[in-house]
């Protein structure tokens, strides 16, 4: 009897550490397979600095191209800021060689040949049309030869009105409402939206146009090489080719454009002398 309570008490011992060792080893596999799944997530949210550097120096490149374009459009929409390089313009077609020129010559004598009788009578009207041209332009312009302009004749004013921006060619001034300096190659007079304005000298309407920087203008030929501009116009009163007496009304006073409302309504005013611009106070009465 004794030894049947031995024996059993020994069976359940066994049973007992059997337990325990395969809990252990549960516990054991149960850290190997948290402590894999944690070095995953940390491998995962690891950054890869290289590849970051490299598409910061791509983005900050492309942001440089962008603003040099954008910095070199504005300079190329202004005449008097635009450069030219030294450098001739070459024709692609000119890399042609001589042997490849002479093909093309020959293989296209006969059409040249053909063309020659209609070029000789396409040649004849144009002549006559810029004879006419001439003599149209000269009937025009006639009143301006006859009394160009000069300096000691002066200027009446377009508007009368304060100058809120002054010209400035030999240093830059202030533009508000562009919030940047700039040069000014004209006058910004100060009017009121729907007066009328006159104009400033005698001469022949050049141009009638549109900008998006001074609106709607009038471009006028006084002769001696001087021209005037008048912008920021609404109602021209005033057709290209024909004859403007001074004092006479062009048009009114229109709203500003984007370029100038901080400036307020205003009247753009610039003149020019062999295409370059001079100081219109020097000339205003």
């Amino acid at each position: 009897m004794k030894k049947r309570k031995v024996t059993r008490f020994n069976k359940e011992k066994i049973m007992m550490l059997s337990s325990s060792l395969l809990i252990v080893a549960a516990c054991a596999l149960t850290g190997v397979y948290v402590n894999r799944m944690e070095n995953k997530d940390v491998e995962s949210q690891v950054v890869d600095f290289s590849k970051l550097e490299d598409d910061t120096e791509t983005a900050e490149t492309k942001t440089s191209q962008d603003l040099t374009a954008s910095i070199v459009d504005d300079l190329d929409a202004d005449p008097y800021f635009a450069e030219t390089g030294g450098n001739s313009v070459i024709n692609p077609d000119s890399k042609k060689t001589v042997s490849e020129n002479s093909i093309d010559m020959s293989s296209n004598s006969e059409e040249k040949k053909e063309d020659n009788t209609q070029d000789n009578n396409e040649s004849d009207s144009q002549e006559k049309h810029t004879g006419e041209t001439e003599e149209a332009e000269e009937t025009a312009s006639g009143s301006i030869l006859n009394g160009a302009f000069k300096e000691s004749d002066g200027m009446g004013w377009p508007v009368l009105g304060n100058v809120v921006l002054n010209y400035s060619m030999d240093q830059t001034v202030f533009f508000s409402t562009l919030s940047q300096y700039k040069y000014n190659p004209a006058i910004i007079i100060s009017a009121n939206e729907g007066e009328n304005v006159s104009a400033c000298a005698k001469g022949v309407v050049k141009k009638v146009g549109n900008s998006e920087e001074i609106g709607n203008y009038i471009e006028m030929d006084l002769g001696n090489g001087y021209e005037l501009i008048l912008g920021q116009l609404n109602e021209i009163t005033v057709l290209e080719g024909s004859t403007v007496e001074r004092g006479q009304v062009v048009g009114c006073v229109a709203a500003p454009t984007k370029y100038y409302s901080m400036e307020g309504t205003n009247i753009y005013m610039k003149v020019l002398k062999n295409g370059t611009p001079m100081n219109p106070m020097s000339l205003l009465d």
